[in-house]
């Protein structure tokens, strides 16, 4: 039977910030930002969804539910009952789960199409130059992409580039205030504060030392990823109580900020705080775009060859919890870009390499099956 309704932030994890409702389910608030309305008591199953957002005939939400959702289901439900000892193998199922849900859900696919959209943009700007138009109108228009195919399609890539997060530490927040975290429809939130005033296209990459990751699992746990090689998360352990809403307000500044159009919460009392977070953060976009043209070449016979550039620019936010400390060695990182592990990524990008490969035959067979 095919599941229509399809969820981009699983209900294994909506769960943990729902109340009981009648008959059993499970029930959230919601925040929809662009109508400053809020929603009571919707049904998780119906909330964090679209309809066959990721295909018609279920194997990209199959995949989902069997290969990923299911076995974070436990440790996600470990960590948020107080058991924190996250042991190698929980670790693998949370990098996976984490960077599938980077990648799954409407913002991310916003990125990627804005991404795209850029380069093409700069490509398009030099050939109406190039043929007497005017370039400005290069804004004018856009590619836009099938919706669900480029969900799918960058959801699988992020479960197969996983392994890049092996060599990050984590951290628990436990939240000892009277205040609740909140958890918004892209909740998965990636930043690097080493490199905030590095004026570099890959400062956002995974790979880059620095790399910083924050996803809610309940109104009172944060998981924390980070490079241990940059930072210091709170005293010795692995685990850190907050007692100030100085920095549970900075870690919902997130939710905010990375968010496509809700916040989902579970005390009503936190409707105004929210409105309030929402007023003060709402100008504040994560990403921009840039692009360019780097070079062009004239090669005969009316040919010119270019070469053009794209890449993400991070915000320069202002603050990080009070728990985040830069390691005083690590400080001279701060002014040229590197990355975690050189290796560990050339590997992976021979992987890649070799996965690609492996899909035009099957590409090709299919095309070849068509025909008869």
């Amino acid at each position: 039977m095919s599941t229509k309704n399809q969820h981009y932030v699983p209900q294994l994890l909506l769960n943990h910030f729902a109340c009981d409702g009648s008959k059993g389910k499970k029930i959230i608030n919601i925040f929809d930002m662009d109508r400053s309305h809020v929603r009571y008591n919707q049904p998780v199953r119906e909330v964090f969804s679209q309809n066959y957002f990721y295909d018609k005939d279920n194997r990209v939400e199959n995949f989902l539910r069997d290969m990923i959702e299911g076995p974070a289901s436990s440790v996600v439900k470990k960590i948020v009952s107080g058991d924190f000892n996250i042991i190698s193998e929980d670790l693998l199922t949370l990098h996976r789960f984490i960077l599938s849900l980077y990648f799954r859900t409407p913002e991310a696919s916003k990125r990627v199409s804005g991404f795209v959209n850029s380069q093409f943009e700069s490509i398009v700007r030099e050939c109406l130059s190039l043929n007497g138009f005017d370039p400005e109108e290069a804004s004018a228009g856009g590619f836009k992409f099938n919706q669900d195919n480029l969900a799918s399609l960058i959801t699988l890539n992020a479960v197969l580039v996983a392994g890049l997060l092996g060599d990050l530490e984590y951290h628990i927040i436990k939240n000892e205030t009277s205040s609740e975290f909140y958890i918004s429809d892209h909740p998965v939130f990636m930043y690097n504060w080493l490199y905030r005033e590095l004026e570099d296209p890959a400062v956002t990459s995974i790979t880059a030392m620095g790399l910083q990751i924050f996803i809610p699992l309940s109104p009172k746990i944060t998981l924390c990823l980070y490079d241990p090689k940059v930072y210091k998360y709170g005293h010795r352990n692995s685990v850190t109580c907050i007692y100030n809403d100085s920095d549970i307000e900075i870690l919902n500044s997130f939710q905010v900020i990375n968010s496509d159009s809700i916040i989902g919460f579970y005390s009503r009392e936190s409707e105004a705080h929210i409105r309030q977070l929402y007023e003060r953060y709402k100008d504040i976009k994560l990403h921009q775009y840039e692009s360019g043209m780097l070079s062009t070449k004239k090669e005969g016979k009316g040919k010119i060859r270019s070469r053009h550039f794209v890449f993400t620019r991070q915000a320069k936010l202002k603050k990080m919890p009070s728990f985040i400390k830069i390691k005083r060695k690590s400080k001279g990182y701060a002014s040229s870009y590197q990355e975690r592990d050189p290796e560990l990524s050339a590997k992976h990008m021979e992987f890649l390499r070799f996965i690609d490969e492996q899909r035009q035959p099957s590409i090709l067979e299919l095309d070849r099956g068509g025909d008869h």
